[in-house]
This record gives C-alpha cells, sequence and structure tokens, in this order.
C-alpha cells in the first residue's frame, strides 16, 4: 500500500497510542508515537518530518507538559506541518486557546474515526505553502482591504491567523464592509488557496432551492429534478465553501450543515449514498450572530461550532486613516489608470473623512467610480478631486464655507443612517432600488433597514 502521509502521535496513554497507530496504519500511515512532550521533540528529533503529507496528533494532557503549551515550539521547528489537539474536555475555550498557538483544528475523545481520517486526510493532502508570496504593501493578497488604521490592522492580523488554521469561521460586520473579501483573504493565505473558493449568498437564495443547492440532488428527487446535480458542498472540493448572510438558512438546514462540520459527511437530496465533505467552511452575517441566536433564526450549537474565532469587519466610519488611501485606490482603478497621480483637496478630504458611510467600502468606491464617469480626467497623469465633487453625490449640499458638511449638533449613528435612507429614497423617488445603488448597499440590505428604522410605515 502506498504510504499516505507520516503521523507522530503524541499521547500519554499506551493504549491510545496502539489504537491510534493500528488504524492509522491500516490506512497507510506511517506512525511514530511519543508519549511526552520532551520524548515528542526527540522522536522529531531523531527523525525529521518531512513538510509535505505530515501531522502532529497532540493530546492536550501530558505528564510533564500540555498539549497547548507544545503547539509552539512544534510550529517553531515544522511551520509547514499541522497541529491536531486530542482532548476528552473539548471546550471552545481550549479550542479557541489551542489555535492561537497555531494549531490547525481539535479532536474530541473518544476519537470518531471517519472524522479522524477524514481530517487527516484533507490536512496531509493539502499542497506546501511556500514561504514567499505576492502581497499589497499591507501584507493582504486584496487591495480593498489597504489601510494603516488599527483596525485594519486587527484585522490583518486576525485574517493570517485563520488562514494558518482549518476550522470553520463565522465573519460578522455590516453590509459593504468587505466580509467575503475577508474570507477570500483567508483562502488565499492558506494552503487551499489552489483549490476552489465558492462564494454563495443564501439571502439571495429562496428557502425551497438552498437544500438543493447545498447538498446537491438526485434525478426525480422533486419535480424540477430532471438529473442528477452537484451541491455546493461538492464542487468546492478540497476548497473553501463561503456561506454568506447564513443566518437566512432554514432551520432545517442549518441541522444538515451542523451534521456535515462534525462528521465531514453528507447526502445529496433524494440519495442514499454517503459523500464525504473536505472544504473549509467559513459563514459571514451583517446581523450581530447572537441576536439571530436570541431570535430563534441561528440555531445556538451552529453558531459555537461556527464561532470558535470569530471576526468582525469594522465599518468605514472606524477606519478614518483608510478613507483618503481607498478613495485614491478606488479613482485610479475606475479611471484604468495605476500610475495617475490622485491629489485630493483638503475640503474634499474633510467630506469623506466625515461622512458616516453607511453603506461603508462599497458606497465609498460606488461614489469614486460616479466621480470618475461624470468628471473624466484632463491630465494623463494627475487627477485632482475637489469638494465640488463628492458633496452632490453623498447628498451633501456644497457650501460657501469650509465647515464640516454634517451638523454641529450631535446625532447617533442610527439617526445618521435613517437620515441617509430617506434622502436617497426622496432622490430616487421612492425607487427602492435607485435608492439602493445610491446607498451602494443591496436592494435587500435597503428593505431590512427601512423596517429596522420604521421608514416604511412613514412612507
Amino acid at each position: 500500500m502506498k504510504a499516505q502521509g507520516r503521523i507522530l502521535v503524541v499521547d500519554d496513554y499506551a493504549n491510545t497510542r496502539l489504537y491510534l497507530k493500528t488504524l492509522l496504519s491500516h490506512e497507510g500511515y506511517v506512525v511514530y508515537e511519543a508519549g511526552s512532550g520532551r520524548e515528542a521533540l526527540e522522536v522529531l528529533k531523531a527523525d525529521p518530518l518531512p513538510a509535505h503529507r505530515s501531522a502532529i496528533l497532540l493530546d492536550l494532557k501530558l505528564p510533564d507538559t500540555t498539549g497547548i503549551e507544545l503547539v509552539e515550539p512544534l510550529r517553531s521547528l515544522y511551520p509547514q506541518v499541522p497541529v491536531v489537539i486530542m482532548t476528552a474536555h473539548a471546550t471552545v475555550e481550549t479550542a479557541v486557546e489551542a489555535i492561537r498557538k497555531g494549531a490547525a483544528n481539535y479532536l474530541e475523545k473518544p476519537i470518531d474515526e471517519k472524522k479522524l481520517l477524514s481530517l487527516l486526510g484533507d490536512l496531509t493532502s493539502a499542497p506546501v505553502r511556500p514561504e514567499r508570496q505576492s502581497r499589497t504593501e499591507d501584507g493582504l493578497p486584496l487591495p480593498l482591504l489597504a489601510g494603516e488604521s488599527p483596525a485594519i490592522k486587527r484585522l490583518a492580523d486576525r485574517i493570517r491567523k485563520a488562514a494558518s488554521h482549518s476550522i470553520p469561521i463565522l465573519i460578522t460586520g455590516e453590509s459593504g464592509t468587505g466580509k467575503e473579501l475577508v474570507a477570500r483573504s483567508i483562502h488565499q493565505l492558506s494552503p487551499r488557496r489552489e483549490e476552489p473558493f465558492i462564494a454563495v449568498n443564501t439571502g439571495a437564495i429562496s428557502r425551497e432551492l438552498v437544500n438543493s443547492e447545498l447538498f446537491g440532488h438526485e434525478k426525480g428527487s422533486f419535480t424540477s429534478a430532471l438529473s442528477r446535480k452537484d451541491g455546493w458542498l461538492s464542487t468546492a472540493g478540497r476548497g473553501t465553501l463561503f456561506l454568506d448572510e447564513i443566518g437566512t438558512m432554514d432551520l432545517s438546514t442549518q441541522i444538515s450543515l451542523l451534521r456535515v462540520l462534525e462528521n465531514r459527511t453528507f447526502y445529496r437530496v433524494g440519495g442514499t449514498e454517503e459523500l464525504s465533505f473536505h472544504a473549509r467552511i467559513i459563514g459571514a452575517s451583517n446581523i450581530d450572530p447572537l441576536l439571530l441566536v436570541n431570535q430563534g433564526r441561528l440555531r445556538e450549537d451552529l453558531y459555537y461550532r461556527m464561532n470558535v474565532f470569530p471576526i468582525n469587519v469594522p465599518p468605514l466610519r472606524e477606519r478614518g486613516e483608510d478613507i483618503l488611501i481607498l478613495a485614491r485606490r478606488f479613482l485610479a482603478e475606475a479611471f484604468d489608470s495605476p500610475g495617475l497621480s490622485i491629489a485630493i483637496a483638503p475640503a474634499a478630504s474633510e467630506i469623506l473623512r466625515s461622512y458616516p458611510w453607511p453603506g461603508n467600502v462599497r458606497e465609498l468606491k460606488n461614489r469614486m467610480i460616479e466621480v470618475a464617469v461624470i468628471q473624466g480626467t484632463t491630465s494623463p497623469n494627475r487627477f485632482d478631486l475637489e469638494k465640488a465633487m463628492i458633496a452632490p453625490l453623498l447628498h451633501q449640499a456644497p457650501s460657501s464655507t469650509e465647515s464640516s458638511p454634517l451638523p454641529s449638533h450631535p446625532r447617533t449613528l442610527k439617526e445618521g443612517e435613517k437620515d441617509q435612507i430617506r434622502r436617497a429614497l426622496s432622490e430616487a423617488e421612492g425607487n427602492k432600488s435607485l435608492a439602493a445603488r445610491i446607498l451602494g448597499i443591496s436592494r435587500k440590505a435597503l428593505y431590512a433597514k427601512m423596517r429596522e428604522y420604521g421608514i416604511e410605515e412613514e412612507s
């Protein structure tokens, strides 16, 4: 039998080591054993693990240390080799701490053989991550996440940590903040980057079709099922499946998704063949998931399974230092002139930084595209962004003074958003689709905001 890879099992119970060695050897793995942290390091020193097709199974409790404390030195010696924590006392806190230290995943004891073999199959078949790969100046592979603000730097750190392991991730943030871009960054920085990235907005698909789209279906499983179809779980392969607006899924679908996360297997709708799932799942929500749990729209057990390593994407209003950086970049892209020098007048800068950006980065990009389309450029090398170009697009009347365009009296964020939605609806003469485009958000998000602020009742 062809060797599947090399596995180091670190556990102080000899029976556990024997059981795992027997199981994994039968599957074609070459298995090493260690009964303590010190012994594990000695084994690795005598016979180093190769960077590819290797993994370490590490018990949480050892006689001379803990598995969590051993993760860092192991990762330091073998940064390319994934470490999986094994524990009979798994908690969310344990998992988070292990992942912070660099573990790729964790397994609860007693070990589920199918889950173990599926996980090891994924980890040992992933391509080796090169030491160097292309980056933008901010260290991330996607320019829309560029910036110098403390908020974006914290986000970048979370993205890099998330990319180093394979557990599910739940991304939260307002509409337009770039949750899908964060998911793509995690994928591109991970060993899965050569595999598919499948992005699905579950909120845009009817509840009746979500099961079929997610799991696939067999021919004849329902009236319009004229042939067998693979779902997103299959097409994602060993890559990443990104499920946006995960709280919109039917509760029965959430139960099925939870089973996939726990067992790494699924069935097509109307099918009897058990299929293996190898991809990583990243979910996203523009509504606080705990609120969804309290409202009964998101299952609590699915929330805790997805939220081991949460990532929150900050709104643009908390990224003041980044607004001008992004505005310049969007203008250069809109003019299709990467080398174009973009100058932003002080008054225009003030408006850009003071505006609340209810549509976040998406709205900023749309506004800069509008400027480019309307204004054009008279110089091949330079474009000057003036206040007069910005104010009308942001529903701010240009004034003869250089004062801030925002009201002098304090307003809450909700009041500001409600006012912007009213203005957009007025400008669009009640056309919801046009108002959504003006705000730089989806029509669905606009309806949600209108319901939240009671604007429908007013109109």
